[in-house]
């Protein structure tokens, strides 16, 4: 049987190779290298460690009381050092993962690929379904004209028979065309059907009302968007109706 670690750490350099990434950037996962690379012992330790001290902190944050210069002088270290801590958790977590995103880029790449290229593929098969699906009832609509035509000469021709003898015309049923089925069913169990849904596009955005009255009820359309709202405080507006504009100020930590 064929070493699978070999097979998978060639995808990888092959991959990497692709990726216009050098095959030597790619890490080794095979025998002890993957073991040490991915040992979560030594950084479990470290993060319990930066964990000890962040709760450490955050004690003397919520004890703290600023009465004095000195006191304010403290707060401001607490910051730093509260500020430093994430940075080192960060750097941490991010030398740690490094290795495993590089692996995980690896696999990505040709799931994507495959990914992509079959949903591409499937979207092409499913409108050519489509298309087949309404020509079929385009063509059961003519059918079905057709009878419907046939049914009526037939139907005027019994009412113009009837009254000639003075009995009344019978009534003829009703035929209905075959339908195009709605579910198609492959052999190898797949199927593929339509689902159909109402859906608005907008073409003039100037020309959309704000509010919609329709069956008695009231539709609001449109919605203030946050985005547009701060774009114009930032530009100096400072009244918008059913908005309250307000000067926000926020305390902003630089560590050393």
């Amino acid at each position: 049987m064929p070493d699978a670690r070999l097979d998978f750490e060639e995808m990888l350099v092959q991959e990497a190779t692709r990726e216009a990434v050098g095959a030597k950037e790619v890490i080794r996962h095979t025998g002890t290298t993957m073991a040490k690379q991915f040992d979560t012992r030594a950084v479990i330790a470290d993060l319990t460690a930066i964990e000890t001290k962040c709760t450490e902190l955050v004690n003397e944050a919520n004890a703290l009381e600023i009465k004095t210069k000195a006191q304010n002088m403290e707060a401001v270290n607490i910051s730093g050092k509260l500020q430093n801590l994430g940075k080192q958790v960060a750097k941490k977590c991010v030398d740690f993962l490094e290795p495993y995103k590089r692996v995980i880029a690896a696999i990505n790449g040709p799931k994507k690929r495959i990914t992509d290229a079959a949903d591409k593929a499937k979207s092409i098969v499913n409108q050519k379904i489509l298309q087949f699906k309404k020509q079929e009832e385009i063509e059961a609509a003519k059918q079905q004209k057709l009878i419907d035509e046939a049914s009526k000469k037939l139907q005027e021709s019994l009412n113009e028979q009837a009254k000639e003898i003075g009995i009344e015309a019978p009534q003829v049923a009703p035929i209905k065309a075959p339908k195009p089925v709605s579910v198609l069913r492959g052999d190898s169990g797949a199927s593929v059907y339509s689902r159909k849904k109402w859906k608005c596009e907008i073409v003039d955005s100037d020309k959309v009302p704000m509010f919609l009255h329709h069956d008695n009820k009231g539709h609001r359309l449109c919605l203030p968007s946050q985005t547009l709202l701060n774009q114009a405080v930032n530009m100096g507006v400072r009244f918008i109706p059913g908005c309250r504009i307000f000067e926000d100020e926020t305390p902003v930590t630089r560590s050393a």
